[in-house]
């Protein structure tokens, strides 16, 4: 490296099965410079990166950041070095809100000591022009900001090297140049950046040398003043290029509309009318957040509106997706990952999903049929793929686009709906897919495009249509359809609202915010107790009586060290079904020196004896899941049969009797609580403490919102997800020594019910089986309501039936409210 490099990449190499990525790269970043790096999709840009950054190991080759080796791939020690990227694909965690990713990501010793840590966050924000509210769960922000959340996380890092792979996809134009004004900022400071992007006129405006990259090798390095955008994207797809819009073609005068809409409105638009007529192709523009997207979305039916609207003349009802595109009318949606692929399914399968009923027979697909499909769109739309049963994730992102259009197109739609067909898609394979598009139309159907690209929209459309406040600013016809007229039309508009949701979402904001928050659960869990115990105490007076209440809370104390060992696993996106098991297994372990000829050194050794046991449990169950990579589901399961065992070998038969004085002192207690319970409680608020406020506890929630993304952050998956194990097990131990107090007896089936109870406990307190979610709080009052059910079924004259049936509808509940959740999070961020 010379001395002002801060980045150098020598003789990188990179093989996939059947795919050579890279091959002897060697690429050089100055401090203080904007290095470009350029190439068609698949030709090796990100991977390069990604080895880089750490996130990937490379075959061949060596890194080095700010002159120091990075001897082995670790996201966390080139973070250290000085490297930060934001990913084309976010590396945000969804789970956990904007103001906790920017505190994950930037750890506190790097942060400034002189101003407190959200006075910081807002600080990053502003920086990036963000004005979301920092405590919103960045799962229901929209991509593009989170793509802001991003950016504002890596500039937080102060890095030496800034990698930006493709940063202005999801980004408004107003968003794009706060985006060029920071890269200035930064650079003038010495910060070296590496941009990475299709978008020519971008890199020439930012960039001062230019790398190209062509099937995973080196094809020159170009000071940017001195080349042109043809002789780069020449140089990037290996061939002159003599245009990039097909020619647009003729309407066909005469012929009936294929779409037609009137009025179409919801809470955004504003009564939107539209016909389209065959052969055209009509694009939607105007600055993100006018209606644009949620117009496309409802004419796809996935965003509630109210209107007339028909498809092929007959009348269609608007908010049925499924109608809608058996009717003819397809979407190709603009997030291919969250919405567009199967990324676990192959090439092929993503490809038929849409016509299985057409190659099948008798309910079964047609190989021949099918392959013959895959085989023709394959080779129309010249997609890069090892096989036609490669995994899609395996793909590059525009072959991964590739393979939606192939999708779409292979329904042979009337209408096809395209949200940001070319976000990601290099220039190579953005003249593929503007043909494609063009020769749909020119077959007799129309195209709706929906495009940040004014650009995009000036070559391909033969209308455009300027949103603003949520109504069509202004038509745009033939020539009329300029780079000029498309962003005058949508910043000049003096279009007003007639009603506007503004208010009503700056009232509510902080109503939507706790609903779908942590908390929401504990506090509803906290009223249905309250309610179930003042009617159960109106049935019955003896409800309320010291000794009930005691005897209850000392068998929810058991409960929920169970329930809260299960959290943390849960956190991971990970499960522990062996818990049951182990509370049996440590009762049975405890009741071998509780005896009555046994003093408190051998019961202290026993209690070794459990921990070291629970210990070795959790340690196993890490070991199955992150070693062997078995699922959590069948690695714990293998526990819960062999711990199962273990028991019963131990005591065949229930025996080995506590001493009362041991059960009198688990079981103490101070006025109506025992203590037992109280300690539950402090435990709670500490481990919720630690949850929120400790690297530890965003790790863990971090990890279950997304492995990959924590992973890219520096998170240490392996040994944090162990770790988990290992304390859900302690926790459960805890659990067995309180249980035993209970029972009195070594018996090892004790505990067997726990594995679905604390699993109960833990979703009726809000947590997501998902993982990167829940809280110790919700749990405790889970396991709580549980007892409580168990007790009051009792009092009421219930049978025991109850106490299975009123959990099990809770659960429903609580499942459906979140996954209602989830949904309104999902359809706000669209």
């Amino acid at each position: 490296m010379t001395d002002r490099a801060v980045l150098g990449l020598k003789g990188v190499s990179k093989t996939f099965p059947g795919v050579v990525a890279l091959e002897s790269v060697s690429l050089e970043v100055s401090e203080g410079e904007v290095h470009a790096l350029l190439g068609e999709n698949g030709a090796g840009k990100s991977t390069l990166m990604a080895i880089a950054a750490g996130a990937m190991a490379a075959n061949s080759g060596t890194v080095e950041i700010g002159g120091i080796s990075l001897d082995a791939a670790s996201p966390s020690r080139a973070q250290e070095l000085g490297i930060a990227v934001v990913y084309q694909h976010t590396s945000v965690l969804h789970e956990l809100t904007v103001a906790e990713n920017l505190l994950y990501c930037v750890p506190k010793e790097r942060r400034s000591a002189t101003i407190n840590a959200y006075q910081w966050i807002s600080a990053q924000l502003a920086l990036v022009g963000a004005v979301f509210d920092r405590r919103t769960r960045v799962g229901e922000l929209s991509v593009a900001e989170r793509q802001l959340v991003e950016i504002a996380k890596a500039l937080a890092l102060q890095p030496k090297v800034l990698v930006l792979d493709e940063p202005t996809e999801a980004l408004t134009a107003k968003e794009t140049e706060q985006l060029f004004v920071n890269i200035e900022r930064i650079t003038a400071l010495g910060t070296a950046v590496v941009y990475i992007s299709h978008r020519l006129p971008e890199v020439k405006r930012v960039a001062d040398r230019i790398t190209v990259l062509r099937d995973g090798k080196v094809r020159g390095t170009f000071l940017a003043d001195g080349i042109s955008e043809s002789e780069i994207l020449s140089s990037i797809i290996g061939r002159p290029v003599d245009h990039a819009f097909p020619e647009k073609g003729k309407l066909r005068s005469g012929k009936a509309p294929l779409l037609v809409a009137r009025k179409i409105s919801n809470g955004v638009l504003q009564g939107i009318d539209l016909e389209l007529a065959p052969g055209e192709v009509v694009g939607l523009a105007g600055i993100e957040g006018n209606g644009q997207r949620e117009f496309i979305r409802s004419l796809a039916g996935l965003a509630p509106a109210v209107g007339e609207f028909r498809i092929n003349g007959k009348q269609t009802a608007l908010g049925e997706p499924t109608r809608i595109q058996d009717a003819g009318v397809v979407y190709l949606p603009g997030d291919r990952h969250s919405e567009g692929l199967f990324m676990s399914l192959s090439v092929r399968e993503n490809i038929v999903v849409l016509v299985l009923d057409a190659l099948s027979r008798l309910g079964f697909v047609s190989p021949p049929r099918e392959s013959s499909l895959v085989a023709g769109q394959i080779a129309a739309l010249a997609i890069k793929t090892p096989s036609p049963d490669a995994r899609i994730a395996s793909l590059s992102g525009g072959n991964q686009q590739k393979v939606l259009f192939a999708r779409s197109l292979s329904r042979e739609p009337a209408v096809l709906l395209a949200d940001e067909p070319t976000r990601g898609v290099d220039a190579g394979a953005r003249m593929e897919l503007y043909r494609i598009l063009r020769e749909t139309a020119a077959r007799g159907g129309a195209v709706v495009v929906l495009s940040s690209d004014v650009i995009e929209l000036q070559g391909l459309c033969d209308r455009v249509l300027v949103f603003s406040r949520g109504q069509i600013a202004k038509m745009l016809i033939g020539d009329e359809i300029t780079e000029e007229n498309i962003t005058g039309a949508a910043i000049n508009s003096d279009v007003q609202r007639e009603r506007t949701g503004s208010h009503y979402d700056t009232r509510r904001a902080w109503l939507r915010r706790f609903i779908s928050g942590d908390y929401a659960p504990f506090l509803i869990l906290l009223a249905l107790i309250i309610l179930l115990g003042l009617y159960t105490a109106s049935v019955s007076e003896f409800f309320l009586t010291t000794r009930s209440i005691n005897g209850a809370l000392f068998l929810v104390s058991a409960l929920a060290f169970v329930s809260m060992g299960q959290l943390i696993v849960l956190l991971t996106g990970g499960i522990d079904l062996s818990v049951g098991p182990l509370t049996g297994l440590t009762v049975v372990i405890l009741s071998f020196f509780a005896g009555d000829d046994q003093g408190a050194v051998e019961f202290i050794f026993g209690l070794g004896v459990a921990a070291a046991t629970a210990m070795a449990v959790g340690f196993a169950n890490g070991i199955l899941v992150r070693g062997i990579r078995l699922t959590a589901v069948i690695a714990t399961l293998t526990t819960y049969i062999a711990l199962q065992g273990v028991a019963l070998l131990l005591r065949p038969t229930p025996g080995g009797y506590f001493r009362s004085e041991i059960v009198d002192r688990l079981a103490a207690k101070v006025g109506p609580f025992p203590i037992a319970f109280l300690i539950v409680v402090v435990v709670a608020l500490g481990a919720e403490w630690v949850l929120r406020r400790t690297r530890f506890g965003m790790e863990l929630r971090a990890i279950g919102s997304s492995e990959i993304a924590a992973h890219r952050l520096g998170a240490r998956v392996n040994r944090t997800v162990i770790l988990a194990y290992v304390l859900c097990s302690l926790f459960t131990a805890v659990g067995g020594l309180l249980l035993s107090a209970q029972v009195g007896i070594g018996d090892p089936a004790v505990g067997v019910n726990y594995s679905l109870q604390s699993i109960s406990a833990v979703v009726l307190g809000g947590a997501s089986i998902f993982g990167g979610r829940g809280s110790f709080l919700g749990t405790l009052a889970g396991a709580v309501l549980i007892q409580e059910i168990t007790t009051a079924t009792g009092f009421l004259g219930l049978g025991t039936a109850w106490q299975y049936w009123l959990p099990g509808l809770l659960i429903l509940v609580a499942a459906g409210m979140y996954s209602r959740t989830r949904a309104s999070a999902a359809a706000r961020q669209a």
